[in-house]
């Protein structure tokens, strides 16, 4: 409870400021918010909480549906320069490119708000190619995924980091970072004690035993 992520209450409405979300310190100075893929009813507060932490940046590890079952809301308009996707009349958020990769793809957008001026951009970067509880047949495309969700990046503001419940693969991908900056500082690696510690900003990061081998092959990989 102590680092999640509290949304500005609405007037009158006190219990406003929940979301299924976790700040997550990074290495190099990033900061991370751990989130619970958008559901129907949670799909406002995720973009509030876009707006309000001026996320630029967001890295999504599932796909919509998965085995027949749904892990998130689409939460971004269906075609490029289409008609925008309007939520609630808050937010208005256009697709202005798609870029697409065999292993994830690269959307831009714009997003504004009612009563506020100008607009935000905001880069999704989707992984498409990571099974639920499992983990990738390889690391070199989370690897460049990850590279490109990070260069450059404006360190004062979160990136978004999120898969269905926003533990499994979102807590092995924020574990990636660590333990690479780890091997590179100490020529080693501790995935028990990164864990373990990833898990004092959010319960559960890291979900499978696959996922904690999977971390030692990824860092080997790079």
């Amino acid at each position: 409870d102590h680092n999640r992520v509290k949304l500005l209450r609405i007037e009158g409405q006190p219990l406003t400021d929940y979301i299924n979300a976790s700040h997550v310190q990074g290495t190099n100075g990033r900061k991370y918010i751990a989130s619970q893929g958008p559901k129907p009813k949670s799909l406002t507060d995720f973009w509030r909480m876009i707006w309000e932490q001026k996320v630029e940046r967001i890295a999504m590890l599932t796909n919509l549906v998965e085995k027949g079952n749904n892990k998130c809301m689409q939460y971004w308009p269906e075609q490029v320069n289409g008609d925008p996707l309007k939520i609630h009349s808050q937010f208005e958020i256009n697709l202005l490119k798609e870029d697409v990769w065999p292993d994830f793809t690269r959307r831009q957008m714009e997003v504004s708000k009612k009563g506020s001026d100008g607009v935000r951009p905001v880069t999704q970067y989707h992984y498409t190619t990571w099974p639920d509880h499992g983990v990738p047949s390889h690391a070199t495309a989370l690897w460049r995924l990850f590279r490109k969700l990070t260069n450059d990046a404006d360190n004062t503001q979160p990136i978004i980091i999120h898969c269905s419940a926003g533990v499994g693969r979102t807590g092995t991908l924020i574990a990636m970072d660590h333990l690479l900056d780890q091997a590179k500082r100490e020529n080693g690696i501790d995935v028990y004690a990164c864990v373990t510690a990833l898990r004092q900003s959010r319960m559960h990061m890291v979900q499978s035993v696959d996922q904690y081998k999977f971390l030692h092959s990824a860092v080997l990989e790079a």
